[in-house]
């Protein structure tokens, strides 16, 4: 049944690896018998194929991690993330997007044609980019990490005025980043699809729990979820299982976003 998923000695690449969501894909992706190349800035306490130290908001760091990795690349993972305080919104969005799409951008070339696939972990707190298009259109129009750059010290008034700050307006841009960049790899036989977490039991949560104190609360139905449900389900996405899914926003979220659709209907 393994061969379902189609990661056996396949090499896989993941960041945000060490710890999270990230650490629960990881090993499940090394019981599926994938050559995992991990990377994080902390040190990844599962048994990969290969650790590689790495900064997303570096892109020397992250050049340097590319030209580690050999090959062929069967699927990328993209895990890693800030919180928002206490690190600066310049922070935040370099780390959760530039350096993201700087990664992606660099194995694109790389990747298997008809069988490549790419996951990448955004937000509950990205679903509103369709609206806000003029917040964050200038920073996906760039071209380069250091074109981004300059756009993110040039409007650091813009980020701060987004609805949810630095965080939303970082998970935002993933959002529709993703959505676009599904369309132009779908030729290739490339697939894209995005991750869309409601709140989970991660070492970021006190981040979030200082930054939201009992809104947070909000954000969960039951509970908050535990990072194996987010783990798994990504690397669904990437898996064979999912050869035809492409372009999707997956709420993984115990029907909260439904919840929240449905409101003012149900209010009506």
């Amino acid at each position: 049944m393994d061969d379902l998923w189609g990661y056996r000695g396949k090499t896989v690449v993941i960041d945000g690896a060490s710890s999270g969501m990230g650490l629960a894909a990881t090993k499940l992706l090394i019981e599926l018998g994938a050559e995992v190349y991990a990377l994080d800035i902390k040190e990844c306490p599962a048994p990969v194929k290969m650790y590689i130290k790495t900064d997303l908001g570096d892109k020397k760091s992250i050049d340097a991690a590319v030209a580690k990795i050999p090959g062929e690349v069967r699927a990328l993972f993209c895990c890693a993330g800030l919180p928002g305080a206490p690190y600066s919104d310049a922070e935040v969005v370099r780390v959760n997007f530039l350096g993201h799409r700087h990664l992606i951008e660099s194995l694109i070339p790389r990747m298997k044609r008809n069988e490549g696939a790419i996951a990448i972990i955004s937000s509950l707190a990205g679903l509103q980019w369709r609206f806000h298009g003029l917040y964050f259109q200038g920073l996906i129009d760039t071209k380069t990490f250091e074109e981004g750059v300059a756009w993110i010290a040039a409007n650091g008034a813009k980020i701060k005025t987004d609805m949810g700050g630095s965080y939303s307006f970082s998970k935002e841009c993933i959002n529709a980043y993703g959505k676009a960049k599904a369309a132009a790899l779908a030729p290739l036989g490339i697939r894209f699809n995005v991750l869309n977490p409601s709140t989970t039991v991660t070492p970021m949560l006190k981040d979030f729990q200082a930054n939201l104190g009992e809104t947070l609360d909000h954000y969960k139905v039951s509970r908050f979820a535990i990072p194996e449900e987010m783990g798994h389900p990504l690397a669904f996405l990437n898996s064979s299982m999912a050869s035809f899914i492409s372009g999707q926003e997956l709420a993984v979220d115990e029907g909260l976003s439904a919840i929240m659709e449905l409101a003012p209907i149900t209010q009506s």
